[in-house]
């Protein structure tokens, strides 16, 4: 899993080194942060709230369109307000996602620090799970959705294999809007964005709202 991302965060790097014109340098942007990542159904019924992690970098076409690429990180850990099933799994799940993603923006509402931007795209979207080590699930034990949910294979209703860790790709999209105040005249914006993913991932989708904080630049 790891390797797979290391490998394509460093060809998303590579592509920077392709030679530019140095007009063309004052047109990238990248932006870093974090925040709260909230699951809506189907994945609200196993998971709960948790933190995100996101990073991108990208092309400024013009002062209004852009091209950006991002990596970001939301955990999707079992719901402690949810009464946990008998016999079900314990663990953690998070998800990792690369995207392409197009973004309209206005920097400057009626000519102040604030701007707002609409950003949507898909890409690449990876759920791993990693199931508690003492768990054992027992023999005949029926498949619920929420082995559905942890990666388990089931035949004729019952669960067929005990895993100690899965992963699972996907292709999704996402699409979202945000807010920025401009910190000074050299491009650096804090920004507030909230963001809907939904991935096809096997047996149950993943669907979140992830409320991202951080800093931008251009």
């Amino acid at each position: 899993m790891s390797k797979r991302i290391l490998i394509s965060l460093g060809l998303l790097g590579a592509a920077w080194t392709i030679p530019m014109r140095a007009e063309d340098y004052a047109k990238l942007n990248f932006n870093i942060g974090g925040g709260v990542s909230t699951p809506l159904n189907p994945t609200a019924r196993f998971a709960g709230l948790s933190g995100n992690f996101v990073a991108g970098a990208g092309y400024n076409i013009n002062k209004h369109h852009a091209i950006i690429g991002e990596f970001m990180w939301s955990g999707l850990p079992p719901d402690n307000f949810i009464l946990h099933p008998i016999n079900a799994p314990f663990g953690s799940i998070n998800l990792y996602t690369l995207t392409a993603n197009y973004r309209y923006q206005t920097q400057k509402i009626n000519g102040s620090h604030f701007g707002l931007y609409a950003i949507a795209g898909g890409g690449w979207y990876y759920r791993f799970s990693q199931v508690d080590r003492n768990f054992v699930v027992g023999p005949g034990t029926g498949c619920d959705p929420i082995f559905d949910w942890w990666g388990y294979a089931c035949i004729d209703g019952v669960v067929t294999e005990t895993i100690a860790s899965k992963g699972n790709s996907a292709g999704g999209v996402n699409g979202g809007v945000g807010f920025t105040i401009r910190l000074s005249d050299s491009g650096w914006k804090f920004y507030i964005e909230s963001r809907y993913h939904y991935a096809w991932n096997n047996r149950i989708p993943s669907t979140l709202v992830p409320v991202t904080f951080g800093f931008r630049f251009n």
